[in-house]
């Protein structure tokens, strides 16, 4: 196995999820919540601020990590040390002649606009709602060509269209989702370093919006993570015998751990938090949550890391 590529393939998906994640909270999420409370002040501007540096840190990584893919890339193509990709002319021929090539042209256009979209994106500017729109969807369309670096691009005809369309609703979720953990987390911690009656009205608000999210989100993963799945191995059956179906496995069971830490959010502390008047015992539930969305992200981070390797892993073996 390829490590270098393997864990570059983890750190690109990493990063388009977290910027894709972070821009779907800032609009979904973050941005209705302070319209709907009439919240100015400290908090929505440190959290904007947080959000800022994590979508233009995770879009220079989405960048560097690419450029690296590529260069890993056309050094595996060509069968020679990624020191001599340059030399031997592999990176035009990859970029023009491959499907890998026309894919990360794609995405490589996409992060260009992101940039121009990003900075009109500010909150004293007019531009600053549309341009947030813009940026969900050329965010959501970056995530989603990461579909044809992975095992759903091999199927061809009707069965191939349907297995990318799959796949693509399928990262759109999990950025909306995983991308969004470290977001809303960002937002309960600054909420309650004030802890007072507007910071926990905001907290409260984020919690419950992102709530009905990961339920769509969630859901969103579960068929599609079935489909995607019996189409590229065909049989459950198969899962145990093959080391990528084990892998494939432990993936599945991050991912049961990370829906029980969302259930007890979602179907507990959420609905004792908003008949909570209380800002103390607010204060306390909205920590509580704040740590399960904490573990959700780091349970996150594996699950993409196993995804990168999963990618370069045949399903039959």
């Amino acid at each position: 196995m390829d490590e270098p590529l393997v864990w570059v393939r983890a750190v690109h998906f990493a990063a388009t999820i977290s910027l894709t994640g972070t821009v779907l909270f800032l609009a979904l999420i973050a941005e209705p919540v302070f319209r709907g409370t009439h919240a100015g002040g400290e908090v929505p501007a440190r959290v904007r601020s947080w959000l800022a540096w994590i979508e233009w840190g995770s879009l220079v990584v989405v960048v560097v990590s690419g450029a690296a893919w590529l260069i890993l890339k056309a050094a595996q193509m060509g069968d020679v040390p990624w020191q001599a990709v340059f030399s031997e002319d592999l990176i035009p021929t990859v970029l023009w002649g491959t499907d890998f090539g026309q894919d990360w042209i794609a995405r490589l256009v996409l992060a260009a606009l992101l940039v121009p979209t990003l900075l009109a994106a500010q909150p004293a500017r007019a531009s600053y709602r549309p341009a947030l729109v813009a940026a969900c969807v050329l965010g959501a369309a970056l995530v989603g060509t990461l579909a044809w670096a992975g095992h759903a691009a091999a199927t061809t005809g009707a069965m191939g269209a349907a297995n990318i369309s799959s796949d693509i609703l399928h990262l759109v979720a999990a950025a909306a989702w995983v991308g969004a953990l470290v977001p809303l987390a960002l937002l309960l911690v600054t909420a309650l370093g004030r802890v007072d009656a507007p910071s926990i009205a905001i907290a409260r608000e984020a919690v419950r919006r992102f709530s009905i999210l990961g339920i769509v989100s969630v859901g969103t993963l579960v068929v599609t993570g079935v489909v995607n799945g019996l189409m590229i191995i065909g049989s459950l059956a198969v899962l145990a015998g093959t080391d990528y179906g084990r892998l494939l496995l432990f993936k599945i069971a991050l991912f049961l751990a990370m829906l029980s830490l969302a259930a007890i959010n979602r179907l507990w502390l959420t609905p004792l938090l908003q008949r909570q008047h209380n800002a103390d015992t607010a204060a306390i539930l909205l920590r509580r949550i704040g740590s399960n969305t904490v573990l959700e992200a780091v349970i996150g981070v594996v699950i993409v890391a196993i995804v990168g390797v999963l990618g370069t892993m045949s399903p039959t073996e």
